[in-house]
């Protein structure tokens, strides 16, 4: 499962900038880096622990969908799966 994206969106100055807005109290940015980071965790227990591809595909297009939704963020080409 190549999910590549997801640091690419940590890499730009967008992300870093939601993050900083966090941190000072924004409680829009706060509530996307909390649901971002946990969707991430349950993407990363369930690759850590091998999980059916469904799971992981249903985890990727959960986080597609949070990070779509942000309008400050750059649009990449999230992958996204029918699964």
């Amino acid at each position: 499962m190549n999910v590549e994206f997801i640091e690419q969106l940590a890499n730009t100055y967008e992300f870093s900038q939601i993050c900083e807005k966090a941190e000072k109290g924004n409680v829009k940015a706060a509530l996307f880096i909390n649901k971002f980071v946990s969707e991430l965790n349950i993407l990363c227990f369930h690759l850590l622990n091998e999980s059916h591809d469904k799971k992981i595909r249903f985890q990727i297009n959960s986080l597609n969908e949070i990070m779509s939704a942000y309008p400050s963020l750059p649009k990449f080409s999230y992958p996204r799966f029918d699964y």
